[in-house]
């Protein structure tokens, strides 16, 4: 059985889980990739999940009173460490239901799920059909071996224009107009390029 390799970031899972088992809070010094500024803040890591071949980390940053996910190919060699100190997980928090309404990691507080159709041609609809891009995926209209309307609710993210854009000329997006004008200035920059 051969798994999808993951490069970078395995090196702290052991650290991170047991920081997790015990809650106690991560000392991370983190660099994002759009950045050359190096920050360090405190952690209290809650979940863990795997996405696109990355290990990544939900959980609170104690300093900007938020939660957020982190990557953990971003965190500088070295520079995570166990604190003593502990912390509660919120008691109705769930990651399930954190990451419900979203394709991948990226989640806005302020955004609210709306509908998402798209329409999927020739094989690539079996692909759809076997993997769905989301658990809300459901089939409203189709042509038998021409194509198929597959119907959403969630957020309009970065990912969501990555799954949509990697479908190439197999897929067209019926609604919302947003998401529509989005994946259309997507292509026509990626013609300048």
């Amino acid at each position: 059985i051969l798994f999808e390799d993951i490069p970078y970031g395995t090196e702290y899972l052991q650290t991170i889980i047991e920081a997790m088992q015990k809650s106690k809070v991560l000392e991370i010094g983190y660099q994002q990739f759009e950045s050359t500024k190096r920050i360090s803040f405190h952690f209290c890591p809650y979940a863990m999940k795997v996405y696109r071949q990355r290990w990544y980390i939900l959980g609170y940053i104690v300093e900007q009173k938020t939660i957020r996910t982190i990557a953990l190919d971003r965190i500088i060699h070295n520079e995570l460490t166990v604190t003593n100190e502990s912390f509660i997980i919120p008691e109705h928090f769930s990651a399930k239901k954190y990451f419900s309404n979203t394709i991948g990691v990226y989640v806005a507080a302020d955004q609210k799920p709306v509908k998402v159709k798209i329409r999927v041609y020739g094989s690539l609809v079996e692909y759809i059909r076997t993997l769905p891009l989301h658990h809300s995926q459901c089939e409203t209209n189709s042509r038998y071996g021409e194509f198929c309307d597959f119907e959403y609710r969630l957020c309009i993210t970065p990912e969501l224009y990555t799954s949509i854009l990697s479908m190439g000329n197999k897929v067209e997006v019926i609604e919302p107009q947003e998401l529509r004008d989005g994946v259309i200035e997507r292509l026509k920059n990626n013609l300048k390029l």
